[in-house]
């Protein structure tokens, strides 16, 4: 093993779950521009009829599987470690997206992209809980926020990095590309882990000694976790923003194209204004968290994500009012994230809730379920 400073193997562990959250939401992203494509070629890869319930059933199977599994992922983790569920997620990702290029019917795009979302929820699980881990809380909220930032630069690159590949390569040697780019990442993982494991803090290393991980303790943390009210509040705080996200998103590109007249390249654009700014914000308010109050923090990601629903509705003062609400929303996001994930570190501390894995998956269960029920409410 080789010997590094602490605070080189803290900055290590960052890049590692940055690196991971990256490919993950790379993957999740590339196909947003072919997928209607897709849907639109003829059976039985595409289908002939209702392709707008097929297009709604491909997205919201990705969320759907990823709520279902996210116990599971947390479970897995807590009952192995947060190095081998970062890992073997990254490899799970992987083969899913190798599937989702050697597919030949509707149905197997569908498998496939339920088990991103499957594997996208372990990746969550283990790589939040590896930097809770390894990081002390006066600067945990820095470190969750730096490793956002690979999660919306996977966001904002996704769309353009899928199209351009398609166009070149079609779909199968696309997927096929980004399946090896997963494997590899996971073989680096693999090496750097080897060559500097992880090093957990002083009071990690303490708790995780008193601390059993048989299916009866398990249960008991999961119970206290459940019935806890200052995480089942950050986790509400989750289910709110994420909802709103998901009542927005969609109906955005309707308003824009009704209401302004714009080109889907215009359209894009304007979107990619939340991208951006969650990718700055994220950061920034991590640091910020390791400052000042991460409860407050939380609560002012509620307020600014009401700011941003208030000018969706006042968007008929103008294209302006429209820019203001996207921009807010992906700055209520990047608050929202990297400080309740740090928050809930905190709290599993203070109150002695067992293994961070089952309250990320909880998040993480959170986060899906407002992204399902956000465009029905926004539809209905």
């Amino acid at each position: 093993t080789i010997i590094i400073p602490q605070t080189r193997r803290r900055n290590l562990v960052v890049l590692l779950v940055a690196t991971a959250l990256f490919n993950d939401m790379l993957q999740l992203t590339m196909l947003l521009p072919i997928i209607h494509t897709l849907v639109s070629s003829p059976p039985p890869l595409g289908v002939t009829t209702n392709k707008e319930v097929a297009l709604g059933l491909f997205f919201a199977s990705k969320d759907l599987c990823q709520m279902l599994f996210a116990p599971i992922a947390g479970i897995l983790t807590s009952k192995t470690s947060a190095n081998a569920a970062l890992i073997l997620s990254t490899v799970g990702l992987g083969l899913a997206t190798f599937v989702f290029a050697e597919a030949t019917t509707f149905r197997q795009l569908l498998i496939a992209r339920g088990a991103q979302g499957a594997a996208s929820a372990a990746v969550m699980c283990g790589g939040l809980s590896l930097i809770a881990e390894t990081h002390p809380p006066d600067v945990r909220g820095a470190a969750m926020g730096l490793a956002q930032t690979g999660l919306a630069f996977g966001l904002l690159c996704g769309p353009l990095i899928g199209g351009l590949l398609f166009q070149r390569l079609g779909r199968k040697r696309t997927f096929r590309l980004a399946a090896g780019i997963l494997i590899a990442n996971a073989a680096g993982m693999v090496g750097l882990m080897g060559l500097a494991p992880p090093d957990r803090t002083a009071e990690e290393r303490e708790r995780g000694e008193t601390v059993t991980k048989d299916d009866a303790s398990l249960v008991a943390s999961s119970k206290r976790l459940l019935s806890n009210r200052d995480i089942l509040a950050v986790t509400a705080s989750t289910l709110v923003v994420h909802a709103v996200v998901g009542v927005i998103k969609p109906i955005s590109q309707v308003v824009l194209d009704a209401e302004f007249g714009m080109t889907m390249v215009k359209r894009s654009f304007v979107i990619s204004i939340a991208t951006v700014a969650y990718f700055i914000t994220a950061p920034f308010s991590g640091w910020l968290s390791d400052r000042v109050s991460r409860p407050r923090l939380v609560a002012l990601s509620l307020v600014l994500m009401s700011g941003s629903s208030a000018f969706f509705a006042l968007r008929h003062l103008g294209i302006w009012a429209f820019y203001t609400c996207v921009a807010l929303l992906g700055v209520a996001l990047g608050v929202q994230k990297s400080s309740s994930q740090s928050l809930l570190a905190d709290l599993v501390d203070k109150h002695e809730l067992g293994e961070y894995s089952m309250a990320y998956a909880l998040s993480d269960v959170a986060d899906s379920l407002g992204l399902i029920i956000g465009p029905v409410v926004g539809l209905w």
